[in-house]
């Protein structure tokens, strides 16, 4: 699938098939993703990857409930790590470049997969202090996402978008 493909096709999907996904696949998506654009190249990210259907439950409790984290077969959660993106610019870098760098990153995932034709979400809600004791994250790690991938278990619904003319201010 080519890239405009996937931007066009990608949505958020909430319930997903039984049907497994080779790791290498996980992998060749994830080594993709570090392409993904931080403030000085700092890179001020972990990934962790689930698979274990234990720990997906213990995720799924932290955010809820959510079914979505027990129905796809990896999750993976994206870590900031404000200390690496403040050791160059402050304060400013812990609280704002550490948390932008991450969304690119998992941005960067949700399209990848979807050119491998695999189904995302992104899942922000969540009990970050639970998730952080489940991942056993230390003190200067954020978990910012959880993204459940797998093949799309319900159908593809396109919600409405505002138009460009709504939401751009051009300077010329």
């Amino acid at each position: 699938m080519d890239l405009f493909e996937a931007i066009k096709s990608r949505r958020s999907i909430r319930h997903y098939e039984p049907k497994s996904i080779p790791k290498e696949t996980i992998m060749q998506i994830l080594r993709l993703s570090l392409n993904a654009p931080s403030a000085g190249n700092r890179q001020p990210w972990r990934l962790h990857v689930v698979q274990n259907p234990a720990i997906r439950k213990q995720l799924s409790e932290a955010a809820g409930g959510q079914t979505l984290l027990l129905e796809a077969p990896w999750v993976i959660c994206v870590i900031a790590v404000p200390d690496e993106s403040a050791s160059k610019y402050g304060e400013r870098g812990r609280s704002l470049y550490c948390i932008q760098d991450t969304a690119a990153l998992a941005t960067y995932i949700l399209l990848i997969a979807r050119g491998f034709g695999l189904d995302t979400c992104w899942v922000g809600a969540f009990n970050e202090q639970k998730v952080g004791e489940i991942l056993k994250l230390s003190a200067n790690q954020r978990c910012v996402a959880m993204i459940p991938i797998g093949y799309a278990g319900e159908p593809r619904k396109d919600r409405g978008r505002k138009s460009l003319e709504e939401i751009a201010i051009f300077h010329e």
